[in-house]
């Protein structure tokens, strides 16, 4: 039997056994048709693919009795195995998503509008080494900071930085990083830590674009990065990958998990290391994550998941003045606790959930900090295409700090926030869809704020689609900025964002998907720090005016070959250092029948290297390769190149980055 994925319902109309021919109609909760659903059946000799058409079906050719994988934008997948005969169709009815929780890494434009069609790129085939790498080389909108072959640091010179259409920050509290529905940042400085999202627990990674704070409260001003964990689907299942390669670079990673008729369990280990590129630039690491679920009843099911990592990570400094012995070294564990539900009419979940983490830095800083919050959300199918999103979260987070070399006590600091948020959705027959969304937001320092969203899209064709979306975004300032360093102002004010944007998606053919996305965003409060060491402040006294396109497009002429390709052009009245105002993303995949070849590359333009705009920092290509050539049915080998055209360049003024470095390692997988 097959266990279901969260925070979905299937429901099979028909079942249909082995037959040359294999008819599936795909529907909502409500029984209207989905257009231009991606329909796989899996079968002995292979899989056939097909898009549903106008009233929802597709016909697909199946040799045996097929399993079948049905995906759409704004609804949760669809896996099951069917083993008996019932009748001449099958009937599937999918959930609108929640989260997406797709084995792929998905682009949104915005919560608003949910995801793009045909924005999908599989984790595996973009030679991402980390989860950071896979958003950099996948949204042409995003752009992450490196230093090094692996390692991203934290402190002065610390990288792993993600902005998403300028805005981000330094370091990262202006994108949200959230996982496993839960939002994860240092307690005390407010951002994400780049070397804790290694890629040994991440089955998807999806990207919002514009702010997402109606859901998700602070910090999702420029967007969210949303990482799901893998869940066992039926049986047994282990896989070990493993890899080496220059600079003693390694990653290995096991994950063994089983699913059974009311129950499963997942459990996972990896291992990264590098003597790095630099001397003094080592890295290594350590995660483990563990999770369990159960059935409690046809419509309730309820899990748990705990994480845990360690890393040391060292900093070699710029090449004009290098350092020796610079160090961080971090553990950081979290938790989620999850009730879930779902009926015909409604769905939702309940979670509780923690993290906490202890940071030692050579130059003598030293915290603990620890984050703890409950968030529920329930949706309801209300009829005649209305569904309302509803939903609560509360979050208290601190910690403590000193410096031991300054004899510095920075002391103890909590502070909590609250909110309740909505949005009611309509989806009229003839492709119109319209959204609004409010989130009331009260903050044990800053009071009460209101923040809305508003989204229209209209299917004007079989082939061709528009919307368009407002949504007001903000960020809170951190524990780190109100009492910490490096001039701490107790009386700051939030940051905040008014998103202004349009979408033009066409299909002009059956193998080629393209879409446009035009923004405007007005950004104040910004906090900047002013004067000169020692006589440093921050203020609210930063503002900006970002306008940008981004054109996307995915194009397979043929079944064995994929080019995905994307472009994002910024300009800003405030351009942060390091930000390109251009940037190139593309990919190709080839089925070479024995191997498959996956090429990738970006392209970023110029940059400048400081706050002042006083010098610019030289536009770069890298280009990555990878060949995967399976061997029996469990074993794969791999080969991965990394700036396999040898540039040099800088993302980090004073850091260059590795020439031509290679890896090549195996996948083994048991069920």
């Amino acid at each position: 039997m097959v266990q279901r994925p969260a925070f979905l319902s299937l429901v099979a109309g028909a079942v249909l056994a082995a037959t040359p021919a294999l008819k599936v109609r795909v529907v909502d909760s409500q029984g209207a048709a989905i257009a231009g659903a991606t329909v796989e059946a899996r079968c002995r000799s292979g899989s056939s693919t097909r898009t549903t058409d106008p009233e929802g079906a597709a016909r697909l050719t199946c040799d045996s009795t097929p399993a079948i994988r049905v995906s759409a934008p704004g609804f949760e997948a669809f896996l099951q195995e069917f083993a008996e005969s019932a009748g001449p169709e099958v009937r599937i009815e999918l959930k609108p998503a929640i989260l997406q929780t797709t084995v792929d890494v998905v682009v949104r434009q915005s919560m608003a509008e949910g995801p793009v069609t045909g924005s999908a790129v599989e984790i595996d085939r973009l030679g991402a080494r980390t989860v950071m790498d896979a958003i950099d080389r996948l949204a042409p909108g995003a752009f992450v900071t490196r230093r090094g072959v692996m390692g991203y640091g934290i402190a002065t010179n610390g990288t792993g930085g993600v902005t998403i259409r300028g805005i981000g920050g330094q370091p990262t509290t202006g994108v949200l990083m959230v996982i496993d529905g839960r939002p994860d940042a240092q307690g005390l400085m407010g951002h994400p830590l780049p070397d804790f999202y290694s890629l040994s627990d991440a089955a998807s990674v999806s990207v919002t674009q514009g702010p997402a704070s109606v859901l998700y409260g602070s910090n999702a001003m420029g967007g969210v990065i949303e990482v799901r964990p893998h869940r066992p689907e039926r049986g047994f299942e282990t896989t070990l990958t493993s890899t080496a390669g220059s600079y003693f670079t390694g990653q290995h990673r096991l994950a063994h998990g089983g699913a059974f008729a009311r129950s499963f369990y997942h459990l996972t280990a990896g291992v990264s290391h590098t003597g790095g590129d630099r001397p003094s630039s080592a890295f290594r690491n350590q995660d483990a994550s563990v999770a369990s679920g159960y059935d409690l009843a046809s419509h309730w099911k309820t899990s748990l998941q705990g994480r845990y990592g360690f890393f040391h990570v060292e900093d070699p400094g710029p090449v004009q003045a290098p350092l020796n012995g610079a160090y961080a070294r971090v553990g950081r564990g979290g938790f989620s606790w999850n009730l879930d539900n779902a009926y015909r009419r409604t769905f939702g979940y309940a979670r509780v959930y923690g993290g906490y983490g202890r940071h030692i830095i050579t130059d003598g800083f030293r915290s603990v900090d620890e984050t703890t919050g409950v968030r529920l959300q329930q949706t309801v199918l209300a009829g005649s295409g209305f569904s309302a999103d509803i939903g609560t979260d509360i979050t208290r987070f601190g910690g403590r700090a000193q410096n031991v070399r300054g004899r510095i006590d920075y002391g103890e600091h909590e502070l909590s926030e609250g909110a309740a948020f909505g949005r009611l959705n309509w989806a009229a027959r003839d492709g119109t869809r319209l959204a609004a969304g409010l989130r009331y937001h009260r903050h044990s320092l800053y009071g009460a704020i209101g923040v809305p969203e508003f989204s229209l899209a209209r299917r004007l064709g079989e082939r061709l689609s528009i919307s368009a979306a407002v949504a007001k975004g903000f960020r809170n300032p951190t524990i780190r900025e109100l009492y910490l360093f490096p001039a701490p102002n107790p009386l700051l004010k939030p940051e905040h964002v008014w998103n202004y944007q349009a979408t033009l998606q066409a299909r002009p053919f059956e193998t080629l998907t393209a879409w446009t996305t035009f923004y405007y965003a007005d950004l104040k409060n910004l906090i900047v720090t002013e004067g000169r060491f020692p006589n440093l402040r921050l203020t609210n006294a930063g503002a900006a005016l970002n306008r940008g396109i981004e054109v996307n497009g995915r194009w397979r002429p043929r079944r064995k070959l994929a080019f995905n390709s994307g472009y994002a052009w910024l300009r800003s009245t405030n351009l942060a250092p390091y930000l390109p105002a251009q940037k190139l993303n593309y990919s190709l995949d080839v089925d070479l029948g024995r191997a498959i070849l996956n090429l990738g590359g970006m392209t970023a333009g110029r940059r400048w290297a400081d706050a002042g705009h006083s010098r610019q920092l030289g536009e770069y290509s890298v280009l990555t390769m990878r060949l995967t050539a399976p061997v029996g049915r469990r074993l794969s080998l791999l080969v991965l190149i990394d700036n396999a055209l040898g540039r040099r360049y800088e993302i980090l003024p004073g850091y260059p980055m590795p020439g031509v470095n290679a890896m090549g390692g195996f996948t083994l997988r048991f069920r």
